[in-house]
C-alpha cells in the first residue's frame, strides 16, 4: 500500500474518531444527540420523550412517563413524597428515608434504595435499580468524578439547584413537570402558596421600622457553618423582616458550605440565633463559652421546627412554612393575625392527605423526634 493510500486510511479513521467522540459527549450532555431539529431551529423530543430544562439551563430529553426515579438530592427526594410520586422513587439519600411524616406520606419508604456514600455515587448499586430517570444535587454535577460517573451510565439525569426561593420555587416547578400528571399539578399548587406566603411576609416587613429589626445568626448543624449572601436562608430570614447578619461578613466557604469563627460571631453579638440541631441549642445554652451572646444571656436561642422537612434548610420544601414561623416568634405584634398552627395543620391534611395531632404538631415545634437520626444522616 502506497503512502498516500495509508494517509488517507489513518485521515478517515481519524474522522470517524472525532465523530464518534462528539456523538458521546453530546450525548452525555443533556442527551442532545436524541433531539430533533425543527425547520424554525427549535428542538423536539423523540416519541415517547419530553424535553425538560434543568436548574441550570440544560435541555435534557426525559421519558415523558418516567417510572423509575433515583432521587440522589435531599430536595428532589422529599419533593417527590410530596407531591405525591413517591411511588416511583427507587432511590434517595439516607436523610429522607428518617423523616416520620414522609414515611406516613409513602409507606414503603424504607424499601427505597440509597446508592450512595455521602455525595458519591455507587454507580453499579444505582444501574442494579434500574432507573429511568435521575434527579442529583447541583454540587455532585459540579464534581468531576461524580458527573463522569452519570455520564457514563447512559440514563437522562437532572440537576437541581438553587440560591434563593424563587429559584427553589423553579426547582419543585422543573421536578413536577419532568414527573408530569397529578404530581405537576401538586407542585403547582404547593408554589402557589409558597408565593402566597412570601407576598404575605413581604407585606408584613413593610410595617418593621429598619431600626426596630432584629439580628439572626442562623446556625447549620454546628454553631460556625451559617448562611453566606447568595443562599437560601439568608434569602428567606430577610423576607421576614431579620437581618441574616452572617449573610454580610467574612466567611470561609470550604465544601459548598459558609463558616464563619467564633469571634466572629461575638463580634456580631445577635439578637436571635436559630439553629437546625437540638443538639446545638443545648450546646450553645450550656457551654460556658457562648455564654457572652446576648441571644444567650436572653434566652432567644430557637431551634428550627422539623415537619416533613428541616424548615427554611438548604434541602427543605417547607420555606414557606420557616418565614412563618420566624415571623410569629419574633414579631408576634406584626404576625398576630397568622395563626400558624392552622397553616401547618391545613396544609399538611389538605395537600399532603395528613391528619396532624396536638402531639405530632408539639413534636414538629420542637424539631426534635420527627427523624430517626440513627439511621440517617444530618440534613445541611
Amino acid at each position: 500500500m502506497n503512502t498516500s493510500k495509508r494517509s488517507k486510511i489513518w485521515r478517515l479513521i481519524c474522522i470517524m474518531l472525532v465523530i464518534a467522540i462528539i456523538s458521546s459527549l453530546t450525548a452525555c450532555y443533556g442527551n442532545t444527540s436524541r433531539l430533533t431539529e425543527k425547520p424554525n431551529g427549535s428542538v423536539a423530543a423523540r416519541e415517547g420523550y419530553k424535553l425538560t430544562t434543568d436548574c441550570i439551563g440544560r435541555k435534557v430529553e426525559v421519558p415523558a412517563s418516567p417510572q423509575r426515579i433515583a432521587a440522589l438530592d435531599s430536595f428532589a427526594g422529599e419533593a417527590m413524597v410530596m407531591i405525591g410520586a413517591g411511588d416511583k422513587m427507587i432511590a434517595a439519600p439516607n436523610g429522607v428515608k428518617t423523616d416520620l411524616l414522609l414515611q406516613r406520606i409513602y409507606p414503603n419508604m424504607q424499601k427505597v434504595g440509597v446508592p450512595m456514600a455521602g455525595a458519591a455515587i455507587n454507580a453499579e448499586t444505582l444501574m442494579a435499580l434500574q432507573p429511568d430517570l435521575i434527579f442529583i444535587k447541583e454540587a455532585m454535577y459540579l464534581t468531576e468524578g461524580e458527573r463522569a460517573k452519570l455520564d457514563k451510565l447512559g440514563v437522562p439525569y437532572l440537576v437541581v439547584g438553587y440560591d434563593s426561593m424563587e429559584e427553589q420555587i423553579n426547582a419543585l416547578h422543573m421536578i413536577g413537570e419532568s414527573i408530569g400528571s397529578s404530581a405537576a399539578e401538586k407542585a403547582a399548587a404547593i408554589n402557589q402558596y409558597y408565593r402566597q406566603v412570601i407576598a404575605q411576609a413581604k407585606e408584613i416587613q413593610k410595617q418593621i421600622p429598619e431600626k426596630d429589626r432584629f439580628r439572626v445568626y442562623h446556625a447549620i448543624n454546628e454553631i460556625v457553618r451559617t448562611d453566606g449572601a447568595k443562599t437560601l436562608g439568608n434569602d428567606w430570614i430577610s423576607s421576614v423582616g431579620a437581618i441574616d447578619i452572617s449573610a454580610g461578613g467574612q466567611l470561609k466557604f470550604y465544601e459548598n458550605d459558609y463558616f464563619a469563627s467564633m469571634e466572629q460571631i461575638y463580634q456580631w453579638d445577635p439578637d436571635i440565633i436559630i439553629c437546625n440541631e437540638a443538639d446545638t441549642v443545648v450546646y450553645l445554652m450550656e457551654d460556658s463559652k457562648w455564654q457572652g451572646l446576648r441571644a444567650v444571656r436572653e434566652d432567644r436561642v430557637y431551634n428550627i421546627p422539623v415537619g416533613a422537612t428541616r424548615w427554611g434548610q438548604r434541602g427543605s420544601l417547607e420555606t414557606f412554612f420557616a418565614i412563618l414561623w420566624l415571623g410569629t416568634t419574633i414579631y408576634p405584634e406584626q404576625y398576630k393575625d397568622v395563626d400558624l398552627k392552622k397553616e401547618v395543620l391545613d396544609f399538611y391534611n389538605h395537600i399532603l392527605g395528613l391528619k396532624i395531632d396536638d402531639h405530632t404538631y408539639e413534636l414538629i415545634l420542637s424539631g426534635n423526634g420527627i427523624r430517626n437520626k440513627s439511621s440517617g444522616e444530618k440534613e445541611k
